[in-house]
C-alpha cells in the first residue's frame, strides 16, 4: 500500500511537469523586444564553440558570426531564404560574371537554373575561386554561390561597416574574419581593440532590421558607365522612392527566413503569404482597394488601357533617362562598385546595356539589362550541344601556342603594321585545338577560316551560348515628370523616337577584318526580333505623326456627313409636308 501511494506521488509530480514542458515547447526560444524601436545590442563575441572571447584573452580565439548571434537569433533560418540562395528560381535576376583576362572569357553564370546562364560547374569554378573573385559581394548563406557563412553585419550594421576592408580580407582568404574586421570589432591580425569593449567583454552595436538603403547598395548599385565621360554624377536623378524617404525594405520585405520579396507582378512567395501589394501594381493600382501608404494613384489621362495590360510599369518609369537608352551601365557585382579603383572606363568588362525592351514572365513588355557572353566553346557535334570551355582548361594551350601568361588581348593586340594580327593569332590558336572549338564574341561564334582568318560557324549548329542574357530593370524608378509619355504620345510614337530598343549591338573584343565576316558583327537586327514586328511598328510610327491631322480630317468629314444627313432629313420633311 505504501508503495502504491509512493507511485501516485511520483505521477502527481511528473504530470504537471509534463504539461509545463508541453506549454513551453510552443514558445519561441528566440528573443524579441516586441517594439519597433531599435534595440541597442550589447553582446560578446563568441568562437565557433560558443565560448565568449575577451580582448585580453591570450589564447587567440577567432570570432564566429553564427555563434555570436545564436544566443538570441535563429541563425539557421536566417542563413537561408531567397537572399541566401534558397527557394524557387523565379524569373531571371542579375548574373555573376566570370572575367578572365588571360583567356578573354566573360561568361554570365549563376547557381540558379536561369535560361542562358552557365553554372559554376560549366565553368570549372571551385568554391575557393568563387570566394576570391565574387565573395566580396556575396553576403553568404546556406546556399550562397561562394559558400561563405552569412555576414549579418554587412546588412544590419548601420553606418559603421567598411566594405573595402571586407573585400581585402576575403581576397586574402580570411573570409571568417572579414565581417568583424569590416565592422571594426577586430583588427586584421585578429586582435580585439580593447577600447571597443566594456569590462564584461561586451561591445555596443547599432544593429537594425533596416539599416537603410546604403546597406543594400553595397551589392545592388547601378551607375551609368563612364559617367565622368558624359555628364557629372550629381546630375543623375535618384530613385523616386529613396528621394521620398523610403527604404529598400519598405517593398523588399522578409522575415527571419530572409525570403526577400522581389516586388514583381504575380510573385509567389515561399511562405504562401500574398505579396501582391508590394509590387508596383499592387501598391499604385490595386483593384478596388485603397493604395498603400498614401502612394499616388496614377491617372494615365489619355493613355489607352492596352498599354497598362501589355506593358509593365517599369517600361515607362524605370531605368535610364529616355535619351540614354541602350547605354552601358556598371553594377556593383559586375564592376566592383564601392571599391576604390583608378581608371574606371565605359569599356570595362563586362559590357551591360540598359533599357532593352523584351517580354517578361508575365508576357508584358518590360525594360531589361542585356549582356553578351564572350569566350571559347566546343562546337556542337551531332546530339552533343556546344559547351563552354572553362578558362582553366585554356591556360596551358594559350601559354604553349600564343605565349599568353596574363592578358590575351595585350599579347595579341593588332598594330598599325599588322592590323589583323589579333584575328590571325586566334585563328591559329583555334586550328590547334582538338576537338574543334570556336570563339564567341559579339553574339556570334567564329571558327578558323582559310588564310588564318575567322568566319562564322555554320548557322545550323547550336549557338545558344552566343546569345545575350537579359534580366528585368527594377530601379531607379523615375517620377511621372521624367517618365516616357510625359511629352505626349510622340515620346514613343514618332520617327525621331528610339523607343523601343530591342537589342544592343556590341563590338567583338578583337577587330575581325575578314571580308566575309564583317557583316555578321551585328547579331539579331531589330527587324528579326522573334516577338516584335519592327516593320509594322515603324510603319505605325510614320502614320502616327499625322494622327492629330487625321483626327481633324476625319472629324471634319464626320461633321460634314452629319450636316449632309440633317440637310437630307429636313428636305425629306419638307417634301412630305408639301
Amino acid at each position: 500500500m505504501i508503495r502504491l501511494q509512493f507511485l501516485w506521488a511520483i505521477l502527481w509530480m511528473v504530470f504537471p511537469a509534463s504539461l509545463i514542458g508541453q506549454d513551453s515547447s510552443n514558445q519561441s526560444p528566440w528573443k524579441r523586444t516586441g517594439s519597433p524601436e531599435t534595440y541597442i545590442h550589447q553582446i560578446e563575441l563568441r568562437d565557433s564553440r560558443g565560448q565568449v572571447i575577451s580582448p585580453d584573452d591570450p589564447s587567440g580565439l577567432q570570432p564566429d558570426m553564427a555563434a555570436t548571434c545564436a544566443p538570441c537569433h535563429d541563425v539557421q533560418s536566417a542563413s537561408g531564404g531567397l537572399h541566401g540562395g534558397q527557394g524557387t528560381d523565379g524569373p531571371n535576376g542579375e548574373p555573376w560574371f566570370l572575367i578572365d583576362s588571360r583567356s578573354g572569357s566573360r561568361w554570365p553564370f549563376h547557381s540558379r537554373s536561369w535560361p542562358g546562364f552557365l553554372s559554376t560547374k560549366d565553368l570549372g569554378l571551385t568554391q575557393d575561386d568563387l570566394r576570391k573573385s565574387h565573395g566580396s559581394f556575396d553576403p553568404g548563406g546556406s546556399h550562397s554561390i561562394s559558400g561563405q557563412n552569412s555576414d549579418c553585419l554587412i546588412c544590419h550594421l548601420s553606418g559603421e561597416y567598411q566594405f573595402e576592408k571586407r573585400d581585402r580580407l576575403i581576397r586574402q582568404g580570411k573570409t571568417e574574419l572579414a565581417p568583424f574586421v569590416a565592422a571594426g570589432l577586430i583588427d586584421s591580425s585578429g586582435k580585439m581593440p580593447s577600447h571597443r569593449y566594456d569590462t564584461s567583454a561586451k561591445v555596443t552595436l547599432n544593429l537594425k532590421a533596416d539599416a537603410g538603403p546604403s546597406a543594400c547598395l553595397h551589392c545592388h548599385s547601378v551607375k551609368p558607365a563612364g559617367f565622368a565621360e558624359s555628364r557629372p554624377n550629381w546630375t543623375h536623378a535618384e530613385d523616386v522612392h529613396l528621394a521620398a524617404g523610403m527604404s529598400c525594405v519598405d517593398c523588399h520585405r522578409s522575415g527571419i527566413d530572409h525570403h526577400i520579396v522581389r516586388g514583381k507582378d504575380g510573385e509567389s512567395h515561399p511562405s504562401g503569404v500574398s505579396v501582391e501589394s508590394l509590387s508596383c501594381r499592387g501598391c499604385h493600382l490595386p483593384a478596388g482597394e485603397v493604395v498603400m501608404h498614401s502612394a499616388p494613384r496614377p491617372e494615365h489621362r489619355g493613355l489607352p488601357p492596352f498599354h497598362i495590360e501589355s506593358m509593365t510599369c517599369t517600361a515607362c518609369h524605370s531605368g535610364s533617362h529616355p535619351d540614354q537608352q541602350g547605354h552601358k551601365i556598371w553594377t556593383s557585382r559586375a564592376h566592383q562598385l564601392g571599391i576604390a579603383k583608378q581608371g574606371r572606363s565605359s569599356t570595362d568588362a563586362p559590357a551591360i546595356y540598359s533599357d532593352i525592351i523584351a517580354k517578361d514572365d508575365q508576357n508584358r513588355w518590360a525594360p531589361h539589362y542585356q549582356a553578351w557572353p564572350e569566350g571559347w566553346i566546343r562546337i556542337a557535334d551531332g546530339d552533343q550541344p556546344a559547351t563552354a570551355i572553362p578558362p582553366s582548361d585554356l591556360r596551358t594551350p594559350l601559354r604553349r601556342i600564343l605565349r599568353v601568361r596574363s592578358h590575351l588581348l595585350e599579347k595579341i593586340s593588332s598594330t598599325t603594321e599588322s592590323p589583323d594580327k589579333a584575328e590571325r593569332s586566334l585563328s591559329a590558336f583555334l586550328g590547334q585545338l582538338d576537338p574543334p572549338a570556336a570563339l564567341v564574341t559579339a553574339g556570334q561564334a567564329w571558327e578558323k577560316a582559310p588564310g588564318d582568318l575567322l568566319k562564322p560557324i555554320d548557322p545550323t549548329l547550336d549557338q545558344a551560348l552566343a546569345k545575350p542574357v537579359d534580366w528585368k530593370i527594377g530601379h531607379p524608378v523615375r517620377p511621372a515628370a521624367m517618365s516616357l509619355g510625359i511629352n505626349g504620345c510622340s515620346d514613343c510614337h514618332s520617327t525621331e523616337s528610339a523607343w523601343p530598343m530591342l537589342n544592343s549591338h556590341p563590338n567583338p573584343f578583337i577587330p575581325i577584318t575578314s571580308a566575309n565576316a564583317g557583316v555578321h558583327t551585328k547579331n539579331n537586327p531589330d527587324n528579326d526580333h522573334p516577338t516584335f514586328d519592327s516593320n509594322l511598328w515603324n510603319f505605325w510610327k510614320v502614320l502616327f505623326s499625322g494622327r492629330d491631322l487625321a483626327k481633324f480630317y476625319f472629324g471634319g468629314c464626320a461633321f460634314l456627313a452629319l450636316l449632309a444627313s440633317l440637310n437630307m432629313l429636313f428636305r425629306s420633311w419638307d417634301r412630305s409636308g408639301s
